[in-house]
């Protein structure tokens, strides 16, 4: 290394002419970078949605998620199918392992799908999957104050859809909701009756009515024309005039007559919605979704949409509100970490100016700290990573080390500057004498990082972007230590200064003693030793104990609060919206609340295709202030509470993650009573606990519904089968789709009155000539499930409960003891998932993720120090920083989460980098002095580079640690992991001073240490102490 050394310094304009460039393309590639919130991260589920008009929970679970679940189960890399069956809807979702390709995953459910014929009815299964970058990037609300929405539906569509659609990186703008004209025909089942007519007859009459195709060509003149043979139906006034029968089918006897749609119907045209009811501030509206092509900019796209709206010239009914943008997040993200490095890159550097007391010497230094972020942003662009909010926190988090190595070869420059040597010898001498420990306590802080890429699963693709921008910028701080730092060193250092500067200051006087003490004897090494084993163990039993919470991940509050309110199963759409009124008045009169959305059986759910209920309605609020948005959810929710009960609606703070605050206890089996009956034991057993709410299962709704039993020999006496006797029923019931009017037209669709659909009218339902439903079948008023579940074939319920707490994990396992002591019936099996489930396989893997990490630094020792033993005693120092960190968090009320087990990792990759440093001048000075007195000397000449560089990391860390962000972006991730390597450093830092040299003279009195280099001209004399 020493010749790379002086071929620098031999060619210092080419070193400094190449940092430059570096640094101009890392400043181009800033403005190259993709910006988004989240990594566009792929998770692996494929998501399966088949309507089926009509269809009741256990009908879809029978035609649909019954026939999908077998044919999807046992698919390359699958896990689990879950199905859930509803009203009109089935959604089968494929969980794969997080390790396979979602585009293979998704391309091997298609085929299967291909080989599925389903029931006639049911709708093309549509397959999905869920990807960050796949969701909508920007939101708007249209209402329409003048309660117009078909005006409003109208304008976004020609107006407001095609302004947007050329935005600068928007792949799609999608128009969701609103309103069309649309000609409802009514049957009136008694009139039907009257003229012997059934509602399939009517159907048929109607579809034959609505002509429009091609006949063929003709010859007129010279010129072939196209002949269309088309309908004289235009209107509603048109459709009641359509002949759907005679009167002879009435009675043989009577002349015949034309019986014609108006004389059995109402034709009704009027507005109808498209895709649900949506209501935003109390007024009809519909949204508009803007999908962000994945290669674009999402600040760029914000910026080229926002001047589009801007530029609108609307409708002066329309309110055109913002309801989410993904760049608003990225831009605080932007400035709140940038702020945060920028204050912590000046703590540190004035940090080193007051341990060297030198100007010069800290601007020097100081040029690592931009020059390796630079590079990391042009490897991160070079990667194809982009600029989210893990890169971001990964360069903030990394300022605080990316200044070590300079700290490292600058200090000991200065050191044999202080010796009387000119700037060049002295650059030399110093870099490459720490040439080997600068390089190996990189690689070993890099190596740390590694096996986040190795465990796999979430967390291995979520956190990847975070450890490849620590680890490019580790390794660029490290170049830059050795090539540029040395340049710098024997330009603007000057030996006079150093050697003015070269005495003893206040650290020294106390540690020299303190160490000399630790060493003079058996009995102060085993207290020593001792000691730390007690700290340790205390540190280990803490995060054993609930004093320290442990969560999945804190999200942190935003404005915007989602929710759901689930009513009585049957109640209808129009009445759901209704009912919602009360909530949305007092949500709107809330001075916290800047706007309320409620969306009632609407089929998109963030951009995704999903099942809905009549019953269920979602819920999305903005606050004001995100500061305030914990007390609008307590508020708002005992509201919900008192209007809609308890269980029956939930609201939460968005989560642009999965959810960190959720139990959920799961029993199957096949027997449906006795899984109600474990559902409700689980509910009471659950209630029980005071810090969960919101405690629901999802068989605890059941609705009201008609059965109808058909008599096979009667059906048949009749010319009928039981198949056919259902298919023309659900003709009847459903709303039958008969195409456009005149084509072009609004929609037009059938039904039957659903005043009617009563036993008795169902009863007289014509179902062929002469022939009443009653006549072929029974029909009884029957209770029947608001949903079916099943996991893998077999019946499934949930119980769900969201945890009040801190603990979360805590909390979680405390309820899962609990439902285990529940006494199940016969047949149904238990087991729990949610918060705690994810908190143990995360868990598990940063647990793997620090052993391999451990290993991987101990074999990287091995190679620098050719010995087994010293990393031994170098890896000393890593459960020492597990006492500060442990006590940062209990400290600050911090979580145990992942970000927290990333400080960990990164904390022992810093602590053994410092021990690396002493024990490497230990292990060259016990070439020429015993064992007690090398170790004095290590610790007096590595002194003052080991605390520069734990206070430069410290106070670089402060300002994320104290939670300076206010974008609640990055500072979710890098806060509790920058209390952790803060907490970590502090002690760890003490503790190698000390516990380090202990244990390398004990097992040094064995002479099972061996040194590995001779050191030449040891220029610092040994302090007095007592040899080995």
């Amino acid at each position: 290394m020493r010749r790379s050394i002086a071929w620098c310094l031999g060619n210092r304009p080419v070193v400094i002419l190449f940092g430059v460039l570096f640094m101009a393309a890392g400043i181009v590639s800033i403005f190259r970078l993709n910006q988004e919130l989240l990594p566009s991260v792929d998770f692996p589920s494929v998501y399966v949605v088949t309507s089926d008009p009509g269809a009741n929970p256990a009908v879809a679970d029978r035609d649909i998620s019954v026939p999908l679940s077998s044919a999807l189960n046992g698919l390359p890399h699958a896990l689990h199918v879950f199905a859930s069956s509803s009203q009109n809807f089935s959604e089968v979702v494929v969980q794969f392992t997080v390790d396979s390709s979602t585009k293979d995953d998704l391309d091997a459910v298609n085929q299967r799908l291909a080989q599925v014929q389903l029931a006639a009815g049911a709708g093309k299964p549509l397959a999905q999957t869920f990807s960050f970058s796949a969701a909508p990037s920007i939101i708007y609300s249209l209402a329409a104050a003048d309660g117009n929405l078909s005006r409003a539906t109208h304008e976004a569509q020609t107006v407001i859809a095609p302004a947007l659609q050329g935005a600068t990186g928007a792949a799609q703008v999608k128009v969701v909701g609103g309103e069309q004209n649309a000609i409802t025909i009514t049957l009136d089942p008694a009139k039907l009756a009257a003229h012997g007519l059934a509602p399939f007859q009517v159907a048929q009459a109607l579809q034959a009515d609505q002509v429009d195709v091609p006949a063929g060509e003709s010859l007129n003149g010279n010129l072939v024309v196209p002949v269309e043979v088309v309908s004289t139906v235009h209107n509603a006034a048109d459709l009641r005039a359509v002949p759907v029968g005679t009167g002879s089918q009435l009675s043989r006897s009577a002349p015949p007559s034309i019986v014609t749609l108006g004389d059995v119907a109402s034709v009704q045209e009027a507005p109808a919605p498209v895709n649900g009811i949506t209501r935003t501030d109390g007024l009809p509206s519909l949204s508009i979704q803007v999908i962000r092509d994945p290669s674009g900019n999402a600040i760029s796209l914000s910026n080229d949409i926002r001047s589009r709206v801007a530029a609108l010239r609307l409708d002066p009914s329309d309110r055109l509100s913002l309801i989410e943008d993904s760049a608003t997040g990225i831009r605080a993200s932007l400035n709140d970490l940038l702020l945060e490095g920028l204050l912590g890159a000046l703590f540190a550097i004035l940090a080193i100016f007051f341990f060297l007391r030198s100007l010069r010497a800290t601007l020097v230094t100081a040029v690592s700290l931009p020059t390796s972020v630079l590079v990391a942003l042009l490897g991160t662009a070079v990667g194809g990573f982009s600029l989210n909010i893990l890169t971001l926190a990964g360069l903030t988090i990394a300022v605080g080390r990316i200044i070590d190595d300079a700290i490292v070869v600058l200090e000991n420059s200065y050191r044999h500057l202080q010796k009387g040597e000119p700037p060049r010898l002295a650059a030399l001498n110093g870099a490459s004498e720490v040439s080997k420990a600068v390089i190996s306590s990189t690689l070993t802080t890099v190596a740390v990082f590694l096996p986040i890429a190795l465990v796999g699963g979430i967390i291995s693709k979520f956190f990847l972007p975070f450890s490849i921008t620590v680890t490019i910028s580790l390794l660029a701080s490290l170049l830059v230590a050795l090539t540029l730092i040395p340049v710098l060193v024997s330009f603007f250092l000057q030996r006079r200064a150093a050697l003015a500067e070269g005495r003893r200051d206040w650290s020294h006087r106390v540690y020299e003693p303190l160490l000399g003490w630790a060493l003079s004897s058996r009995l102060t090494k085993t207290i020593v030793v001792v000691a730390a084993t007690l700290l340790f163990a205390l540190a280990v039993g803490l995060v054993a104990s609930p004093l320290v919470a442990k969560n999945f991940f804190d999200f942190g509050s935003t404005e915007q609060l989602q929710g759901t309110v689930s009513l009585p199963p049957g109640t209808s759409s129009d009445q759901t919206i209704e009912q919602l009124k009360t909530f949305e008045d007092a949500a709107m009169a809330d001075p916290d609340v800047k706007l309320v959305q409620v969306t009632v059986a609407s089929s998109d759910y963030g951009g995704y295709t999903a099942g809905f209920s009549t019953n269920h309605a979602r819920l999305l609020l903005l606050t004001r202030d995100k500061r305030r948005s914990s007390a609008v959810v307590n508020r708002l929710q005992q509201r919900l509470n008192v209007l809609y009960g308890i269980g029956n609606a939930q609201l939460a703070i968005a989560s642009f993650g999965p959810s960190s605050n959720r139990f959920e206890a799961r029993a199957s089996g096949q027997d449906e009573q006795a899984l109600r009956d474990a559902s409700d034991l689980i509910v009471a057993k659950l209630q029980q606990d005071s810090e969960l709410s919101d405690i629901q299962s999802d068989l605890a709704a059941a609705k009201p519904q008609l059965t109808v039993d058909v008599d096979p020999a009667k059906a048949s006496a009749r010319g009928l089968s039981p198949r056919v006797v259902a298919q023309l029923v659900s003709q009847a019931l459903s709303a039958v789709p008969l195409g456009n009017l005149g084509g072009n037209g609004p929609p037009v669709s059938l039904r039957l009155d659903p005043a009617s659909v009563t036993v008795d009218r169902l009863g007289a339902l014509p179902v062929g000539p002469g022939a009443a439903l009653k006549d072929v079948a029974t029909i009884t008023n029957q209770v029947a499930p608001d949903s079916i579940n099943r996991r893998d074939g077999t019946r499934l319920v949930a119980v769900s409960a969201v945890i009040n707490g801190a603990d979360t994990n805590g909390i979680s396992q405390r309820a899962t003891a609990s439902v285990q002591s529940v006494p199940l019936p016969a047949g149904v099996k238990l087991d729990t998932g949610g918060t705690s489930e994810d908190i143990n396989q995360s868990f598990q893997s940063m647990f793997l993720a620090i052993g391999i990490a451990v290993a991987i630094v101990f074999i990287i020792l091995v190679i620098f120090f050719r010995s087994v033993v010293t990393p031994f005693v170098i890896l000393v120092s890593m459960p020492l920083a597990l006492i500060g960190g442990i006590a940062a968090l209990l400290v600050t009320h911090s979580a145990l989460g992942l970000p927290a087990l990333l400080g960990v990792l990164m904390v022992f990759g810093i602590v053994v980098s410092n021990a690396i440093l002493l024990i490497d001048f230990a292990e060259r000075a016990r070439e020429t002095q015993p064992t007690h007195d090398a170790l004095l000397l290590a610790g007096a000449t590595r002194l003052r580079p080991i605390l520069m560089t734990a206070v430069a990391t410290v106070v670089a860390l402060l300002p994320v640690a104290v939670g300076l962000s206010t974008s609640g972006g990055g500072g979710l991730i890098s806060q509790s992991l920058a209390v952790v390597v803060v907490g970590g450093l502090i002690t760890s830092t003490v503790f190698t001073l000390v516990v380090v040299p202990v244990v390398y003279s004990l097992i040094a009195r064995r002479g099972r240490v061996g040194a590995v280099a001779a050191i030449r001209d040891l220029d610092v004399e040994a302090p007095r102490g007592k040899a080995v």
